[in-house]
């Protein structure tokens, strides 16, 4: 009787840590409505706040969507530098001009309206998390003050990943107004992830149209 009693034990528990690890997935932060539109397909937005060490809050804008394509489909896609301006939007021009370990440093031009923005980018790869963190590269010339972010693969299962691109930090160097920046951080990551979505499930081949 002892035995049996170990034993049925030894099974609940088993069950238990079992269903645990099945619902422990990236999706799991997303609210209903949110997940909804991310299983149809589309990007979800969202402005984030978090607290720093010294307890100011800071806010970013990250956007996801889910990807129909393996984990290691997805990285060994976004690693392709040179060929980013063929599906990101606004960007014209995407050419690596260094790399040291794990940093890549990336020159980029983007077209907004009538106007070009050139800057370089320093890329810092994390293969083992599937995760870029980016931030400019200082010491080259730049038409914008600064900005840093991520860029992160997560495996939902087999056969989809959630991708999620965030800009943690955005300064132009211009004064403008921190509704007309939220505005259109909120129009532009959609886009990112959704073309990449796009170019990820075409196995690299998909283009923008501009």
């Amino acid at each position: 009787m002892k035995k049996l009693l170990i034993h049925m034990i030894g099974i609940f528990i088993i069950v238990i840590c079992s269903a645990a690890v099945a619902t422990d997935s990236p999706l799991d932060r997303f609210t209903a409505e949110e997940r909804q539109k991310l299983e149809k397909g589309e990007a979800v937005f969202k402005h984030v706040q978090t607290k720093s060490d010294d307890g100011e809050t800071r806010g970013h804008g990250e956007s996801a969507a889910i990807i129909n394509k393996p984990i290691d489909q997805c990285w060994k896609i976004l690693l392709e530098y040179d060929k980013m301006h063929l599906y990101f939007p606004r960007k014209t021009k995407s050419e690596v001009v260094e790399k040291e370990g794990n940093r890549v440093a990336v020159y980029k031009e983007f077209s907004f309206y009538v106007t070009s923005i050139k800057y370089t980018m320093d890329y810092f790869v994390d293969a083992d998390a599937h995760r870029i963190d980016y931030k400019i590269n200082k010491k080259y010339p730049s038409d914008i003050k600064d900005t840093e972010g991520i860029f992160l693969f997560e495996k939902v299962d087999e056969k989809r990943t959630l991708f999620t691109y965030a800009v943690l930090k955005l300064d132009t160097g211009v004064k403008v107004p921190g509704f007309i920046q939220e505005y259109i951080t909120s129009k532009d990551l959609p886009a990112v992830v959704l073309n990449v979505k796009k170019r990820i499930e075409s196995g690299g081949k998909w283009t923008k149209d501009d």
